[in-house]
């Protein structure tokens, strides 16, 4: 009998970022599962399909002042000089309809955001009119058929509020509540097992040794996951033993979506996480290495339908390789394209990189004279406080050598923090 045939991936290796994420790319992610909550519990929560209006926004013409709705060919030209007289009509109640109407020669009192009354066409302001015995006389019509606001100004039933994909905001909850939308489909947050290596680490609750260091990148990672949407599962420090990165590993794939991992992905005698995650299952993975400083050693990987992210242990390049590769992958559990928006700023001093590799630039944003400046953090990627003190991330291409003082440069955010 003929051996079977076994498939051999090569993971591709000192690729460009762009590379990894296009090989990454190729293969499906587990899709998020959905749910169906209320619109006043989604804030931060992502869309899972299309909403669409449950009713018009505002339902009504409402006016926009106190005053009395009119007639506004009644009222042209009314003056100081040459005021207009009309009989009141009836007034209209706040959250009542409006059940008096405006003839030729008559006014109705309305509230601001009361609902217009049949016939009327203009309102005029309390600030112009006086009133007595059943009286309203008007000294400024000026604008008076611009303080109206029409039915279904802001949203018509049926229109589409929010596409799949989008996060809601305070004010995208404020605006499903207003069109009749009490309920809303929304992504569960899919989990993100966290693993962290490194036979120096101890918690920050416990006193150090000599050799030993605080562990932060897992912490770290943890508040980035939640940050995005993820719910983030710990499973504590895991020294540097093959044996013990394998049962972790396999016991976080067995409950999570996808999994990170901390420290272990470069090629160092116990740095056993490439080899660990090869074995885990097909395709295996996918990238090993990237043409990028910081995070070299970053890993790729695909587990069935799962990612396994291998970050570097030093802190600043594993935050920096979460937003760059991580970040992207992940959010396609979502159905998300994730492309962040970047602030345009001018970069305060110059910079001289090696041009054999991409750069990612910590900077703080201050603003200047002439609109935002970008001031780099400079130092090594083991010094968490350059991160800690950035407001967002600049590219210095690969090829490039640099950047001149002054230069326009695109300011990518860091994923925003938000209590979960």
């Amino acid at each position: 009998m003929e051996a079977p045939i076994t498939t051999v991936h090569t993971p591709l290796r000192r690729v460009s970022i762009a590379d990894a994420l296009a090989a990454m790319a190729r293969h499906a992610v587990r899709a998020a599962r959905t749910e169906r909550i209320k619109s006043a519990d989604a804030e931060g929560r992502i869309v899972a399909c299309e909403t669409r209006a449950a009713v018009d926004v505002p339902a009504f013409a409402r006016s926009m002042v106190d005053g009395y709705a009119v007639i506004a060919a009644d009222v042209t030209g009314a003056s100081a000089n040459a005021p207009v007289r009309l009989a009141i009509a009836g007034s209209v109640l706040m959250g009542k309809p409006a059940h008096a109407s405006v003839h030729r020669g008559q006014a109705v009192a309305v509230p601001t955001g009361g609902a217009m009354p049949e016939g009327a066409t203009g309102v005029i302001k309390v600030e112009d009119i006086d009133v007595r015995d059943g009286i309203v006389t008007i000294f400024d019509a000026t604008d008076c058929e611009d303080r109206i606001t029409p039915a279904a100004s802001d949203v018509r039933a049926h229109e589409v509020l929010f596409a799949a994909g989008r996060r809601l905001s305070p004010a995208a909850i404020g605006l499903l509540c207003a069109a009749g939308v009490a309920q809303v489909d929304v992504y569960r947050a899919p989990v993100v097992g966290v693993l962290v290596t490194g036979d120096e680490l101890v918690p920050a609750h416990e006193p150090l040794a000599v050799g030993q260091i605080h562990e932060s990148n897992g912490v770290a990672i943890i508040a980035a996951l939640r940050a995005l949407g993820f719910a983030a599962r710990p499973y504590g420090i895991i020294p540097d033993e093959r044996d013990l990165l394998e049962t972790e590993l396999r016991r976080a794939l067995n409950d999570c979506d996808a999994v990170l991992i901390s420290g272990g992905s470069s090629v160092g005698q116990r740095d056993h996480v490439p080899t660990v995650v090869a074995e885990a299952g097909e395709p295996g993975v996918v990238v090993h290495g990237v043409r990028a400083k910081p995070g070299r050693p970053v890993l790729l990987a695909m587990i069935g339908d799962q990612p396994v992210i291998g970050l570097p242990g030093n802190p600043v390049s594993a935050l920096v390789m979460l937003e760059a590769l991580a970040r992207p992958v992940l959010m396609r559990m979502f159905g998300i394209d994730d492309k962040p928006k970047a602030f345009r700023a001018q970069l305060e001093k110059p910079l001289t990189t090696d041009a054999s590799l991409e750069h990612r630039i910590p900077v703080q944003l201050l603003f200047g004279t002439s609109g935002l400046i970008a001031r780099p953090l400079l130092g090594s990627s083991s010094q968490l406080h350059i991160l800690a003190y950035a407001d967002a991330v600049i590219v210095v291409p690969e090829g490039s050598g640099g950047l001149a003082a002054g230069a326009m440069v695109d300011a990518f955010p860091f994923s925003a923090t938000r209590t979960p």
